[in-house]
């Protein structure tokens, strides 16, 4: 390979050229003879009405085939603003490469999207990884932002906002189910996209779900991560965000975007749906009076989690100590001089053991039943902020990460590993040295992929491996319990642990029963699978429909929520204007 530096600008165009001309011909071989034969090509909604990951030349093309001549892409350009222009990558020895980012409009649509050149000689460049994501349907785009003067400067915003609630109530479009940092931005989203809509929580405040965990609470990924969508934090904002600062950031935010929503409210009776109207009949009990609604959509957005589980164990019903879930945990103060037995060794389970110990418990052992992937906070941090830069735009973050497909993330992450152990050694020789048992995952990504799809089996130190390895918090690896007697916990292998106290950090069911005692198993049974990754690598998440009409879920963190309620808007505003039938 020549030492000759690469000129990023001239090597994009010339490859966006080849690939924009390919796209607006409909010629889908010449399209996907500039992806690499071992490249990826993602696509939301451009070519289809789904989230899809094409890996290889031949289902590239196959997939290109099927519906680019009616697409019509047109106007391929390179987007050259502050964030996106092209840039290195040299990641790959042996290899040249270029990120960068293009628009382009199709008949229907405006779009953007992201690619990675590389080359072995700087001459001729392949795609490594090409995404195209619509932003917004033409004729009914996204609002930037209003002016913040009404008729002519006659009306007050107090009128302008009393008027904008009492149309939403009276007609809502869309009806939230959860106000937690899903469902406001899902709500935020909608609202700017011109959809009345409504979000329910049956809490009495926004932002309670946090305000009622464990007190040490703290966000383990940084700010830039977990920002919320138009409203980034204020540049003197915590780096890993407390309980407290969520829950009040979350009640603020929705004030601030103008979200309709009704507190100590909640679904009564079965939701039934008109397949001729398209709507929904719906009874809320607002803080106790019952109110009719007619949406033509509603939106799930309280978690990917259900109900609380505590596995079924003979004897638990003899225990005279106090035994309770995880989600019950509300500070280690009320355990000062006891034995604590905690089950589990995720995230929950090791902040729970760590609280409990350095509040003065008089022994904590940890119950871990699997090997467990366990990363530092330092490279935690380091990752994101690789991925979410502080201080970059939003859209900028989000169109990247939306860029890399995480079929290629797991190839990457793979990678990754190696250089994480490396950092994290003296904490994994520490665990292992007292019993914990490491892992790197099933195929070597480490905890990432694990959140992806499980949403378990791995937890980030934030201190809790220190006192493992210090003997200040005990670890009981590999063996499951078989009994609890009145004072104890008992093992297959026949290892008795006194304890005065239990706390199940056993996870959750997944939502469907708690969906189930709303709508109905009938209809819970049509959306289909919830999180995990199919066969293409896209994550169940949502954010689409589902195989009930005017019915959807959205499941994730901060940043999988901000990023793909876009597209979950898309879908509901191509309904609402006749783009797309249910």
């Amino acid at each position: 390979m020549s030492d000759a530096p690469v000129d990023l600008n001239a090597a994009a165009t010339a490859w966006l050229a080849e690939f924009g001309a390919a796209l607006s011909a409909g010629d889908a071989d010449k399209a996907a003879a500039q992806i690499n034969e071992h490249g990826f090509f993602r696509d939301l909604l451009t070519f289809s009405w789904d989230f899809r990951t094409r890996a290889g030349t031949e289902q590239i093309k196959s997939y290109l085939a099927n519906s680019l001549a009616d697409a019509k892409v047109s106007n391929v350009q390179l987007d050259l603003r502050p964030g996106l222009a092209p840039t290195p990558f040299d990641m790959i020895p042996g290899l040249a490469g270029v990120d960068a980012a293009f628009t382009f409009e199709t008949a229907t649509a405006h779009g953007r999207g992201t690619f990675r050149i590389l080359s072995p000689d700087k001459v001729h460049w392949q795609a490594q990884v090409v995404t195209m994501l619509v932003t917004d349907w033409k004729g009914h785009e996204e609002v930037a932002n209003e002016v913040g003067v009404y008729a002519n400067h006659t009306l007050a915003w107090e009128e302008v906002r009393a008027e904008r609630v009492a149309e939403t109530e009276k007609d809502p479009q869309v009806l939230v189910l959860g106000a937690g940092q899903t469902g406001l931005q899902v709500a935020a989203r909608l609202r700017n996209m011109g959809l009345r809509t409504i979000v329910i929580e049956k809490d009495a405040r926004v932002g309670d779900l946090w305000r009622n965990r464990y007190p040490t609470l703290t966000l383990h990924t940084p700010r830039s991560h977990h920002s919320l969508l138009y409203q980034p934090f204020p540049s003197n904002w915590p780096i890993f965000t407390p309980r407290d600062k969520v829950a009040s950031w979350l009640e603020q935010y929705a004030e601030h975007q103008d979200l309709v929503v009704w507190t100590s409210s909640t679904i009564t009776g079965q939701p039934k749906y008109d397949t001729a109207a398209k709507r929904w009949t719906v009874t809320v009990d607002r803080a106790g009076k019952p109110l009719t609604l007619h949406p033509p959509h509603i939106v799930l957005a309280t978690g990917i989690f259900g109900d609380p589980t505590i596995p079924k164990i003979p004897g638990l019903e003899s225990f005279k100590g106090e035994h309770y879930h995880s989600s019950d945990f509300h500070g280690g103060k009320k355990h000062a001089g006891q034995r604590v037995v905690v089950v589990g060794s995720g995230n929950s389970a090791a902040d729970i053991c760590q609280d409990v110990a350095v509040r003065g418990a008089a022994k904590v052992t940890m119950v871990q039943r699997s090997p467990t992937v366990v990363v530092s906070d330092k490279v935690t941090a380091f990752r994101t902020a690789m991925a979410f830069p502080d201080g970059a735009p939003q859209d900028v973050i989000d169109l990247k990460n939306t860029g890399t497909p995480l079929a290629l993330l797991r190839i990457i992450m793979v990678e990754n590993q190696k250089w994480a152990n490396m950092l994290d050694k003296d904490m994994h020789d520490g665990l292992k040295k007292a019993g914990f048992m490491v892992t790197d995952g099933p195929d070597g990504a480490g905890h990432l992929l694990r959140v992806y799809e499980k949403a378990r089996g791995f937890f980030i130190d934030v201190g809790c491996s220190a006192l493992i390895a210090d003997g200040k918090v005990h670890v009981k690896p590999g063996q499951e319990i078989t009994k609890i007697t009145e004072k104890s916990v008992v093992f297959a292998d026949g290892e008795e642990i006194e304890a005065d106290a239990i706390v199940w950090a056993t996870g959750y069911d997944g939502p469907k029963p708690k969906w189930s005692r709303i709508f109905g198993e009938e209809v819970v049974d049509r959306i289909g699978e919830v999180w995990g990754m199919n066969e293409e690598g896209e994550v169940r998440a949502g954010y689409k429909p589902t195989g009930q009409p005017g019915l959807y879920f959205c499941g994730g963190d901060f940043a999988v929520s901000r990023m793909y309620t876009k597209q979950l808007a898309l879908y509901i505003r191509a309904i609402e204007a006749g783009l797309l039938k249910q």
